[in-house]
């Protein structure tokens, strides 16, 4: 493309209009607050790809928990069996951390939302 043709492209571009997953209905500007869509109810996603209902603190909160006292992330994350097994085999150190890491990934993957795809 030429330079001419690069500062035209952001002209034409469409404005990004946010929308409902549920019901795809556009959405008119919402406070920050907002956690449903005002016409079906359904959860928002936020632009980062959380769940509007889950809190962007979890992830570190149960990482710390867990670097507190080995097991706690996974106990938080509705894990017992490995927070029990984190917690027996923490003197080792490596289980620790790495259940540190753990508490730290499964809690941000289930607050990350799963987006449908359209067929």
């Amino acid at each position: 493309m030429t330079t001419a043709a690069l500062a035209l492209a952001p002209a034409f571009a469409t404005p990004f209009v946010p929308f409902c997953l549920g019901c795809g209905a556009k959405l008119p500007p919402l406070r920050a607050s907002a956690i449903a869509c005002p016409h079906c109810g359904a959860e928002l996603v936020r632009a980062d790809g959380t769940r509007a209902t889950a809190s962007r603190v979890a992830p570190w909160a149960h990482a710390a928990a867990s670097l507190v006292l080995p097991g706690a992330g996974q106990a938080l994350n509705g894990e017992p069996g490995k927070a029990i097994a984190v917690l027996l085999t923490c003197w080792l150190i490596l289980p620790w951390i790495l259940g540190v890491v753990d508490a730290w990934r499964v809690a941000r993957r289930r607050s990350l939302a799963s987006i449908p795809r359209v067929s």
